[in-house]
């Protein structure tokens, strides 16, 4: 039996007991195998090799088994570096084994808040991830998913607590998962950057690059365009130059330029095709992507926003009571509503009818359902469609046919007042509002609906839809 004496404290074959709890010490370049670990308390794991502790770390972290991906891993021997992974998926570094007495209240800690955790299982794919991203954010008490910078990324970008769930040329597949998450009121987007990705691959590794129009080499000299002034002559400034000194002579009327500004200036470039001989003004530019080689006009890259995202108080809350996702697409809508597109082009029109005429005027109006999750859990999914029906309903019999109303996701309406004053608008919602939480208490045993309201005058400076985000940001953050 090997025993390893670090400081006062005794590993036997690189296990070691201390105050009711059992580590595992993991070092480097030791096995890369972890499926025996999962007995263990937590895990000490060694980071001299950076890369071996982000192996090690992100086989526990993207387990399946929650025995796996919630153990509390400490890192002993760790060098400054800034790697995203490292720094957001362990729960804390240790400078020497004397410290291992102060990582016990951690690690109850975790395994208080494990033991709280419900463990339903569901067919949805994207259900079982995020609920699992979930459940190390709630025993890590956090609430954020923050974007870092990359290197190991296929888009550049990752977001610790779900990248490491997928492989690295899959980074996209965390956008789109983020995104679900967004629609299911689990997460509230702020932005943060834009990322350009390849239309074939769909990586972020992308080589720019300036080319001729007629032969798409890359291979071209640029040099400035000048305009003599007395004679009008434009030209390359090659061919002012001579061979005997600096002096810039007109190839047509050979006087000397002398002073930028007054004799001559230089309005534009020009460039020359090493490989076509073709002279032109304006290049083209293309980005190959490093990894599938394919060679696109960035006309054509595909756009994703990167946001900082932050859980709403239905995500704060899935760790515990389980998430319920939405039983309807937003493409199919109830009766009496129109989808997101139609209903955000429809406000743009109202903004040009409001702008031409001052005695007119538009009220856009956000009804949130703070805790409609827990009324779809309580009713069954069968029924939710048919609750939204209702709810549709009451908001259509309290406004006026030239109003129009939209479900942005299952727990926040939008609706159009048209041509009412504020006040006006204000006490129609309210009364929607009542009739909503009458609807629900008299039908559902006294359940009592969070409902939250906030209505504003159609801007005619800013666009919809930024006013929208503002709006539905705003009221979903006060919940």
């Amino acid at each position: 039996m090997e025993t390893l004496v670090k400081n006062k404290f005794e590993f036997h074959n690189n296990v070691l007991n201390f105050s009711n709890k059992v580590f595992y010490y993991i070092e480097s370049f030791s096995s890369l195998k972890i499926d025996a670990l999962g007995k263990y308390d937590a895990i000490i794991l060694d980071a001299r090799d950076i890369e071996f502790a982000r192996i090690i770390l992100k086989k526990f972290r993207s387990h399946s088994n929650i025995e796996f991906y919630l153990k509390p891993i400490f890192l002993i021997n760790s060098k400054s570096n800034e790697d995203p992974l490292l720094k957001e998926l362990i729960d804390g570094i240790i400078v020497s084994f004397d410290q291992i007495p102060e990582t016990i209240n951690d690690i109850n800690q975790i395994n208080l808040k494990t033991a709280q955790l419900e463990s339903s299982t569901s067919n949805s794919f994207e259900i079982q991830l995020f609920k699992k991203v979930l459940n190390f954010m709630f025993t890590r008490e956090t609430n954020t998913f923050t974007p870092h910078t990359d290197i190991n990324s296929a888009m550049g970008y990752c977001y610790p607590t779900v990248s490491v769930n997928f492989e690295t040329f899959e980074e996209v597949k965390v956008l789109e998962l983020l995104e679900w998450a967004e629609k299911e009121n689990l997460i509230w987007p702020d932005f943060f950057d834009r990322v350009y990705l390849c239309n074939n691959c769909k990586g972020g590794h992308l080589s720019y690059r300036e080319i001729c129009p007629h032969c798409d080499s890359a291979n071209m000299r640029s040099e400035d365009l000048v305009h003599h002034f007395p004679c009008g002559y434009i030209g390359a400034i090659s061919d002012f130059k001579n061979n005997v000194d600096t002096v810039l002579n007109c190839p047509k009327c050979t006087k000397n330029l002398r002073h930028i500004g007054v004799d001559y200036d230089k309005p534009s470039i020009i460039n020359h095709c090493q490989n076509c001989n073709e002279v032109f003004q304006d290049y083209l530019v293309k980005a190959k992507c490093t990894h599938c080689k394919t060679d696109s006009d960035v006309q054509f890259l595909l756009s994703k926003n990167i946001n900082v995202y932050k859980l709403t108080k239905k995500g704060r809350t899935a760790a515990v009571g389980g998430i319920s996702a939405s039983d309807f697409t937003l493409s199919d809508e109830v009766f009496g509503t129109v989808n997101l597109k139609t209903f955000a082009t429809m406000m743009h029109y109202e903004q040009e009818r409001i702008k031409n005429n001052t005695l007119l005027n538009a009220n856009v109006v956000i009804i949130y359902i703070e805790n409609i999750f827990d009324l779809y859990r309580k009713i069954g999914k069968s029924k939710e469609r048919e609750l939204l029906a209702e709810f549709v309903n009451i908001v259509r019999d309290n406004i006026t046919p030239a109003d129009f109303i939209c479900i942005n996701n299952p727990s926040v309406l939008s609706v159009c007042i048209n041509d009412a004053p504020l006040a006006n608008a204000e006490l129609m919602v309210s009364k929607i509002s009542n009739k909503l939480k009458e609807l629900v208490a008299n039908n559902f045993d006294g359940f009592e609906l969070n409902i939250l309201t906030q209505t504003e005058i159609l801007s005619k400076e800013q666009s919809f839809d930024k006013q929208l985000h503002h709006l539905i940001k705003d009221i979903v953050e006060k919940g």
